[in-house]
């Protein structure tokens, strides 16, 4: 059963809730999801902190049989964060949610299963396709210290 949906990319915003050597671990706002990211897909003029409010573009995940060869070029934070087709797979599935290691290392998506369009049942190794860029921070937001890890 073939589904032939358009998956597109809308603006959204998460808050920085921890920060590791390297990455960022970032909560969707509207209990959305999390994401991981590597510290080198985020725009900001100053070192990424734990209460930082950030956007990004990001879509429904799509299962593909057949992925496309993405490419991740354009996933530089050296310019205003853009849409772009990426691939992954998912790595782990719930009766809530999927978690989906996004290509080329870049990260990690975790969302509820509602976000995801697909025939067939969700499992893991599955091939997966959404819009996703680089983050941009926006703002500041104070968190209580009891609420986030450094």
């Amino acid at each position: 059963m073939k589904m032939d949906y358009i998956i597109n990319p809308v603006k959204m915003g998460g808050l920085v809730k921890e920060v590791y050597e390297d990455r960022v671990k970032i909560h969707l706002y509207g209990r959305l999801g999390v994401i991981k990211v590597s510290k080198d897909l985020i725009l900001s003029d100053e070192p990424i902190t734990v209460g930082d409010e950030t956007e990004f573009y990001f879509s429904y995940i799509q299962i593909v049989e057949n992925p496309y060869d993405y490419d991740a070029s354009e996933m530089k934070p050296d310019h205003e964060p853009e849409p772009c087709l990426l691939g992954g797979k998912i790595t782990e599935v719930n009766d809530t949610a999927i978690e989906v290691a996004v290509m080329k290392d870049l990260g990690s998506v975790a969302v509820p299963r509602r976000w995801v369009f697909t025939p067939v049942a969700l499992e893991e190794g599955q091939d997966v396709e959404f819009y996703f860029s680089c983050l941009k921070v926006i703002g500041r937001r104070d968190i209580p210290a009891e609420t986030c890890k450094m």
